[in-house]
């Protein structure tokens, strides 16, 4: 059996309004809601999610996905994160997915097997952040339960089922609250 050759993804060029844009397009096509399963939405589209040690996988912090020629992917997580930080980190790889490698398909672009592991910064990483608290945090939703919770972050995070520091970091980047 050969060896499979991973490239790392490459920026999709997509403004940040457009991949949030595009994050809630691709959620409301799934059917994917406010609190909704993951793993359901990384099986409609033909992957799976697996947890494991991460320290077996170089440079991965928290998370990592494998792309292959065939549309197969796999989605790994940490065994030592808990679930808040787990729909996070599989929702930013399924924004590689989408962006990364549906994306530039849907553009005509050659794109061949790709890993992509959640460590470090750059376009690519943003891009996957962008997506990922989009998808998990609509801002319209966002918006109407920041107000019906009175701006309470934790009831934000309980509700949309991520860490508190997620929530805070979409409050603050839609605007609201301190």
């Amino acid at each position: 059996m050969a060896t499979i050759s991973y490239n790392p993804p490459q920026p999709s060029g997509l403004s940040k309004d457009s991949v949030e844009n595009f994050a809630t397009s691709v959620a409301t096509q799934l059917g994917f809601g406010v609190g909704g399963d993951l793993n359901d939405v990384i099986s409609k589209l033909g992957g799976r999610v697996r947890a494991q040690e991460l320290w077996e996988i170089a440079d991965s912090s928290s998370g990592s996905i494998r792309i292959d020629s065939d549309n197969n992917f796999e989605v790994v997580v940490a065994l030592h994160t808990g679930p808040a930080r787990d729909r996070f980190t599989i929702a930013h790889e399924l924004g590689h997915y989408v962006l990364h490698y549906l994306w530039p398909l849907n553009q005509k672009k050659e794109v061949g097997p790709i890993e992509a592991k959640r460590y470090g910064t750059g376009r690519v990483e943003w891009e996957a952040n962008w997506f990922a608290a989009a998808f998990l945090m609509p801002e319209g939703e966002f918006r109407r339960i920041y107000a019906e919770v009175n701006g309470s972050i934790a009831a934000l995070a309980d509700r949309f089922k991520v860490s508190i520091e997620a929530a805070k970091v979409r409050a603050k980047s839609l605007g609201l609250g301190a």
